[in-house]
């Protein structure tokens, strides 16, 4: 099936489609790093269908330049990726490049979702003064009017789980408007809160997924998630997760395996072969960070949580000690990750890898791995991007399952 994927992002929804066989027709998304990782990718799937993915093992190495790299690619391939920002000036212009890729093929499925700071309950009370200037809240709009131009038999719309409590200049939910505007495009619609870790995701993240599919289709919207549920599977836990990648400390990069053998999660969805570990990089961490860090694991080890007032005086930086007291945690090695978010990019003291001997929060790949994405794919262009578009993601194990969910209901 024909796919359109708007708001794109680093492409966690959109590898999860295209690994159970889907055809992603274009990529939509503003983000000029997130467009090289998609192009990246594209050109991955390429050489890899053609036999030819020494080319991109020369890539990852070093070997070649990004722009030599991209010359190994026909230019159709690179041309799907589309850096635009969705708006009213812009939005004729996307339509026109993106009808120049589809040509007379039938679009089947829109995949996205728009950003999601707008609906966040993080920072509600600051984002509730610009409501009305805001244009990522009514995004969804533009969404609806992809769904008027192209009428595929399907769409999927994923964002933060804020946006069910949400209200807009007018003191309104603003849900229901959404499902309305789709309900009035000629779709059956319905919505659900999806908890990753119930989908074997080694992640406790909650998003909301609106499901839509043509009205004159002898199939509903609920269904989509009543057979959704024939896919849960319990999660591995961190210290399964990380089990083969190297010991690494603060400001190293290590891009060999260990010799621990992966668990079989691992070996069957993230390690693909022996030849692509990339990004395994820590942050560099100054000693008071450090000395931080060794605290909370022990405490966490202890089974307690560390406060930041809890901290020794000599380590405070500020007074405050009344709001924000959880800024530092440990990722717990038994379990699985809480909720990998896009602040990842700023620090990583909410990401403290459990291993005392190694006293850092974790890497790229790492963290790449909780969202499920395989350790061959290659986020662009630098450290701080790649963390940002690893916390926006969709967990691929889930858009993998919701893809298979979704293609059988169309092909019994």
């Amino acid at each position: 099936m024909n796919i359109i994927d708007l708001f794109s992002g680093g492409g966690g929804l959109t590898e999860g489609f295209r690994q159970q066989g889907y055809n992603i027709m274009c990529h939509v998304e503003m983000d000029k790093n997130a467009c090289d990782t998609l192009k990246t990718r594209e050109a991955y799937y390429y050489l890899k269908e053609k036999k030819q993915l020494a080319i991109y093992a020369s890539y990852l190495s070093g070997e070649i330049s990004k722009v030599d790299f991209y010359r190994c690619i026909p230019a159709k391939y690179i041309s799907k990726v589309l850096n635009y920002q969705i708006s009213q000036n812009e939005f004729p212009n996307i339509i026109n490049d993106i009808n120049n890729l589809v040509g007379n093929k039938q679009v089947d499925g829109i995949i996205g979702g728009p950003p999601c700071q707008a609906y966040s309950t993080i920072g509600r009370a600051r984002n509730n003064q610009i409501k009305g200037t805001d244009e990522r809240v009514y995004l969804y709009k533009y969404y609806s009017l992809f769904l008027e131009e192209y009428t595929p038999n399907f769409f999927i719309f994923e964002n933060v789980k804020g946006l069910l409590s949400y209200k807009d200049i007018f003191d309104e939910e603003l849900l229901p408007k959404i499902i309305e505007e789709f309900e009035s495009k000629g779709y059956d619609v319905y919505y659900k809160l999806l908890n990753s870790a119930e989908y074997g995701v080694p992640q406790k993240r909650e998003r909301l997924f609106i499901f839509g599919i043509k009205k004159n289709l002898d199939i509903n919207a609920r269904a989509f998630f009543e057979k959704l549920l024939d896919y849960r599977e319990a999660y591995i836990s961190i210290n399964d997760l990380f089990f083969d990648l190297p010991e690494v400390n603060a400001g190293e990069t290590k891009n060999d395996y260990s010799k621990n053998t992966p668990v079989p999660f691992v070996k069957k969805n993230l390690r693909c072969s022996n030849k692509y570990l990339t990004l395994n990089t820590s942050r560099p961490n100054n000693r008071r960070d450090k000395m931080i860090y060794e605290l909370v694991v022990k405490a966490k080890n202890s089974g307690k949580r560390l406060k930041y007032n809890e901290l020794p005086n000599f380590l405070k930086t500020h007074k405050n000690e009344e709001y924000f007291l959880d800024r530092f945690k440990c990722l717990n090695e038994n379990e699985c990750s809480h909720t990998v978010v896009a602040h990842i990019s700023k620090d990583g003291h909410y990401y403290i890898h459990p291993s005392l001997r190694q006293n850092r929060s974790i890497t790229v790949r790492e963290a790449a791995r909780i969202q499920t994405f395989p350790d061959n794919y290659y986020f662009e262009s630098n450290r701080t991007s790649a963390f940002k578009q690893i916390g926006n993601a969709v967990p691929v194990y889930l858009a993998n399952k919701i893809a298979k969910t979704i293609r059988n209901m169309f092909y019994f």
